[in-house]
């Protein structure tokens, strides 16, 4: 049987995910290049490159820490990571709750016992590259 899910109810489902294992007052500190997103227990989650580091065309690249997408992991399929969706979703979440505009996404995940790479411009709406 297939389950349909619609947009809304997928954010839905992430951002009380995230909230569920982060707390739902995420927090940051920045320091010249880069800014750090907190979960409430002061652990860092996320990592933000605005200088180095940062894929081309993005002015705010987002890092989803390995151990973080490994929480992630233990709660979705890897085959709904690839999707423009979770990385819209995981943008959202984290500009919602700090303030911050960030406009790119970069994350590895699990696939078939390989570990793959994933990079997308949410403003551009497409795929990025490393500088």
């Amino acid at each position: 049987m297939k389950v349909i899910i619609t947009k809304s109810q997928y954010q839905k489902i992430i951002y009380d995910l995230l909230d569920t294992l982060y707390g739902p007052k995420i927090s940051f500190t920045q320091d010249d290049d880069i800014i750090e997103i907190l979960s409430d227990d002061d652990e860092e989650i996320f990592r933000v490159y605005t200088n180095e580091g940062r894929s081309i065309g993005c002015k705010q690249d987002l890092l989803v820490l390995s151990r973080t997408m490994e929480d992630i992991e233990s709660y979705i399929p890897p085959v709904v990571l690839r999707k423009k969706l979770f990385s819209k979703t995981i943008l959202s979440y984290v500009n919602k709750k700090t303030g911050l505009n960030i406009d790119c996404i970069d994350f590895s995940y699990r696939a078939n016992d390989n570990e793959e790479r994933y990079r997308f411009n949410v403003k551009k709406n497409k795929k990025t590259y490393s500088q």
